[in-house]
């Protein structure tokens, strides 16, 4: 069962309850002309339609879920009122009105850009066997095994992970009367990795040529290593920048503005609260972890995990 993270409900249960909103779903999901091909990818059981009728249920959801809570927790706090055409409105429902507003529409966000997000965790996985893979079938067609053989192998090892469920795919359609070229040709199409839709290429138009597969399989994991050491020199010359970005994250700002704080709390008529202080700590927290995952993201695919 797909779970999509601050789905309200399980999603077979979600595109139920979202059918109500699919024709303002068909609306929004002219904003997001990939967003077909992003499902499919990802492997998400769902229309273009279906999906974005699911997003705009999760936004009213949580929209009308912060807005009641936040209205009833700030009730107990602010007393103040604003006068709207003659009505005393709560400022406390209307501060609740702005932030089930974020919150749904952060939410919608996420669950919009969620299929990319799974799509490259799945090529970082798929990437990262990729090299020992080919070079294992490179093997095994050197030893006489053919390529059918050693796409099976692939397949059925738990060895390699994410690539070894993509090539099942193409095993499955041979072995039910599918020739080995259109496979290979349809897994490289629906395939979200570079890399492997660019082997299988060079492998379906070496195998309509009549070439030696086993040559081109040679050329290809020479072709993945030469990439893959390029990835590693940038990423290298990439950490100098990001030590410095972690050096002004981690050090430098907490350290100059705790005493800035501090200073400017000395002025009789400027006073800095203790909440100030946890808003500060909080905000270098925050600035931490969106570090740590530029760090990651920056992290070259063909990399072993």
């Amino acid at each position: 069962m797909e779970v999509v993270p601050f789905l309200p409900l399980p999603f077979p249960a979600a595109k139920k309850v979202a059918k109500p909103f699919m024709g303002l779903g068909e609306k929004i999901s002219k904003l997001f002309p990939s967003l077909a091909l992003d499902l499919d990818q990802a492997e998400i059981d769902s229309s273009v339609d279906e999906y974005c009728s699911i997003m705009v249920f999760s936004f009213f959801t949580y929209f009308l879920l912060f807005w009641f809570v936040s209205a009833l927790v700030l009730g107990k706090f602010v007393y103040a009122s604003i006068n709207f055409l003659t009505i005393q409105i709560p400022q406390s429902i209307l501060v609740g009105l702005a932030i089930g507003l974020v919150i749904g529409f952060l939410i919608f966000i996420q669950m919009a850009a969620y299929p990319k997000i799974k799509i490259k965790k799945k090529v970082r996985k798929i990437d990262s066997n990729l090299i020992y893979a080919l070079r294992t079938m490179l093997v095994q067609l050197k030893s006489g095994v053919s390529l059918f053989d050693s796409l099976c192998m692939i397949a059925y090892s738990k060895r390699y992970g994410e690539l070894g469920n993509e090539i099942k795919k193409a095993v499955d359609n041979i072995t039910s009367g599918m020739p080995q070229d259109q496979a290979l040709a349809q897994l490289g199409d629906r395939n979200p990795s570079v890399y492997l839709k660019k082997v299988l290429w060079q492998i379906v138009n070496g195998m309509k040529a009549g070439a030696d597969v086993s040559d081109i399989l040679a050329e290809s994991v020479s072709s993945i290593t030469r990439e893959q050491q390029i990835d590693i020199e940038k990423y290298g010359n990439s950490l100098r920048i990001l030590s410095l970005m972690y050096l002004m994250i981690g050090v430098i700002i907490p350290a100059l503005g705790l005493t800035f704080m501090i200073v400017i709390g000395s002025f009789p008529r400027i006073q800095i609260t203790e909440i100030t202080f946890w808003f500060f700590l909080g905000v270098i927290l925050l600035s931490e972890f969106m570090f740590m995952g530029i760090m990651k993201s920056k992290r070259p695919s063909l990399m072993s995990n």
